[in-house]
């Protein structure tokens, strides 16, 4: 299935119960489409949610609220049965918002292009944790619930480590020589993947973020722009040559190709009973892609291992180890656009405002 949007999408994101999907677009719309196995997209909502592009969207609320966030600085909820405005936060940000993800029940977390994380209390309405550990745009996010710690990638070539515990960033990686485009937590908390503007993955180990632990290369040259995780073993990547790849990690290997664009991909995510891949790139075209069916044929094909070792890993994962919070120098700036991983949905969010 497949529609054209009419405009290129930065974001979208799946209902976490119904067929809906929701699009975030480069003119500042948010399109809702409903969808089925046996028909095409069918556009059930579009309005005009933000002034600038449209860079960040999730459902929220079990599916009664979107959230999404701009270019113009805000931050804006909407209620998905009537489109009315639930709350704006107009100025959450000096610059431009980037990324987007829930932190828990009650918190969401934003980055912009400037390279600031702000975590925001959305009962309070307030921010409660502000971090600065980057001089360019933050390029993606997940979060560590177990250990309370926010994990993001930037423009500026380094991933950071922050700890909401403490309010501080617990660590930062050394400057990468290229930028980090996406991220996200594999292998039940020990591996963190960071997709590169090279097309490298740099696999970190949990608590040794100084440098990566492996780096896989089968997907250069082509810049690895957005990532999703599949499960513990498995993740989808959408690259700069319009190609959606299954990658297993550890071993590390492409298992097989999934779909594709005709342009760079922008952003992915999973319906929510996971038989559906959604994909968006700068063709203007939102794609929905039968993962059942692709991924059927390839049970039990492991792909050639290649590019690192093998799923053991002597380091420690365990233990957090890296402490120093130093900033590394500044990579090259590219305002990709790229958005980190699926938005969970929260308790209420923002009903009160």
């Amino acid at each position: 299935m497949e529609i054209d949007l009419g405009a290129n999408a930065f974001g979208i994101d799946f209902h976490p119960s119904t067929n809906l999907v929701a699009a975030g677009l480069i003119d500042g719309h948010l399109h809702l489409y409903r969808y089925d196995s046996d028909s095409s997209l069918v556009r059930e909502r579009k309005f005009r949610a933000h002034k600038e592009s449209c860079r960040a969207v999730r459902f929220i609320d079990d599916g009664q609220r979107i959230v999404t966030a701009s270019a113009d600085c805000s931050i804006l909820a909407t209620d998905v049965e009537t489109g009315a405005k639930v709350a704006h936060l107009e100025n959450a940000h000096e610059d431009a918002v980037n990324t987007l993800i829930n932190v828990t029940e009650t918190t969401i977390a934003s980055g912009d292009d400037k390279g600031c994380v702000k975590v925001w209390d959305t009962r309070q309405r307030s921010c409660s944790h502000e971090f600065n550990a980057h001089e360019d745009y933050i390029s993606g996010m997940t979060f560590a619930s177990d250990s309370m710690k926010l994990v993001a990638t930037s423009g500026d070539g380094t991933l950071s480590v922050c700890n909401l515990r403490t309010s501080k960033v617990q660590s930062q990686s050394e400057f990468s020589e290229d930028e980090l485009l996406s991220v996200v937590i594999m292998k039940n908390g020990r591996k963190v993947i960071c997709g590169t503007q090279n097309g490298t993955l740099l696999l970190y180990s949990w608590g040794f973020f100084k440098d990566c632990s492996d780096r896989f290369v089968d997907l250069a040259p082509n810049s690895v722009d957005t990532l999703l995780k599949l499960d513990e073993d498995r993740l989808i990547t959408g690259c700069d040559n319009g190609i959606l790849s299954l990658v297993g990690i550890l071993p590390n290997r492409i298992i097989q190709p999934i779909g594709a664009h005709d342009y760079p991909i922008e952003d992915l995510a999973l319906s929510h009973d996971n038989k559906f891949l959604g994909s968006t790139a700068h063709d203007s075209m939102l794609k929905l892609w039968n993962l059942e069916e692709i991924l059927e044929g390839s049970n039990g094909n492991s792909g050639n291992a290649s590019g690192a070792a093998g799923d053991s890993d002597s380091d420690n994962d365990g233990m957090d180890l890296d402490n120093d919070s130093h900033k590394s120098s500044k990579g090259s700036k590219r305002k990709t656009k790229s958005k980190p991983n699926t938005l969970n949905s929260t308790n209420n969010f923002f009903a009160d405002l």
